[in-house]
């Protein structure tokens, strides 16, 4: 039965911390902090798209993976942006509210617009510069350049099979390509008929007084899990995981012995992208695979039954890297059966 499910999304500058525990696993010395607090931060504003209430009454931020040790509690947001769930049939409603204050760019840079993969939708809904034909129901306002200030109503839809998966959305607005760059993009889940919800954590993963390396009370693993990991570029900083970069701070993912564990991994970058998990495969048409090729804007869905001959893993710390050209990033999955949990580095 179709649904409509309706989203109420803010597009937001904020300074950006890339590192935000300050830990290098690979070197095992911690990274200076500045005067400011930050330890990694962008050589500028990012742009984060954030969900809020209804009207945009307060901010509502979801983490983008429970089951993440390294996640942070965040007031500004996350990278990917809020991430959209639908299912096969439903009907998705977005409004969208460009917030953009950055200073110094003129008002033409910080025209924004919301451009969905993998959906249906009407030509001025897509979100597409220069192509978006004026919406008569909403005064005229052209869903391809949303001004400072100013807001749009998208509809999309999913009503066949083939919208099953992980699709980005981004800023399609005239300076599409380099708000993308700075953050300006976020997952659109939309689930098959019949697809499990994944089980959420009994109670944070993180306790007051954990570390980057040491938890002192992590729940049993989940049975099922769906993880999303978006590989992107944030200015000044280069290749990153979720918003972050550097072993420590990248995703930590909790698994244990066969999760049947969904990796959603996007490329929001503009060259081609690999992702490799060591020790695990996954199914790749009618072979399996331990590698998955992403081209721009791509994704690929990996089904993982963690800790078992068929997907491979295990107890222990297992690297996730994503690999474009000469840089790469690099987060990890944690097996576990639970309680204290001690990460190790160089």
């Amino acid at each position: 039965m179709a649904r409509i499910k309706e989203y109420w999304l803010q597009l937001e500058n904020h300074p950006w911390d890339a590192a935000p525990w300050g830990a290098n696993r690979l070197t095992g010395r911690p990274l200076a902090q500045r005067p400011d607090g930050l330890y990694r931060p962008t050589t500028r504003d990012v742009l984060v798209i954030r969900r809020t209430a209804a009207n945009w009454a307060a901010p509502d931020d979801r983490p983008l993976n429970p089951w993440d040790l390294t996640e942070p509690e965040s007031a500004q947001g996350t990278i990917p942006g809020a991430t959209l769930v639908a299912k096969v049939a439903d009907e998705i409603v977005v409004h969208f509210r460009n917030m953009d204050e950055r200073s110094g760019v003129a008002d033409a840079g910080r025209v924004h617009s919301l451009h969905p993969h993998g959906v249906q939708s009407a030509a001025g809904h897509n979100g597409a510069f220069p192509l978006a034909a004026p919406d008569p129901a909403q005064g005229g306002r052209r869903g391809d350049r949303i001004a400072p200030g100013e807001s749009f109503t998208y509809r999309w839809s999913c009503p066949h099979r083939a919208a099953a998966g992980a699709w980005l959305y981004h800023d399609g607005g005239p300076d599409g390509l380099a708000n993308t760059a700075a953050g300006a993009f976020g997952v659109l889940i939309i689930q098959a008929p019949g697809e499990q919800e994944p089980d959420a954590p009994p109670r944070p993963v993180r306790q007051a007084g954990d570390t980057f390396a040491r938890f002192a009370a992590v729940p049993p693993p989940p049975r099922r899990a769906d993880a999303v990991l978006a590989f992107h570029e944030l200015p000044g900083v280069g290749l990153c995981l979720n918003g972050r970069a550097g072993l420590g701070n990248t995703p930590a993912l909790v698994v244990g012995h066969e999760t049947r564990l969904t990796v959603r991994c996007l490329n929001a970058t503009a060259a081609p992208l690999t992702v490799t998990i060591a020790g695990h495969r996954w199914e790749h048409g009618n072979a399996y695979t331990d590698v998955a090729l992403l081209p721009p804007g791509g994704g690929a869905t990996l089904s993982i039954l963690a800790g078992s001959a068929e997907g491979g893993g295990g107890p222990g710390e297992w690297l996730v890297t994503g690999r474009s050209g000469n840089l790469s990033v690099s987060g990890s999955l944690v097996a576990t059966a639970g309680g204290l949990v001690e990460l190790l580095s160089a």
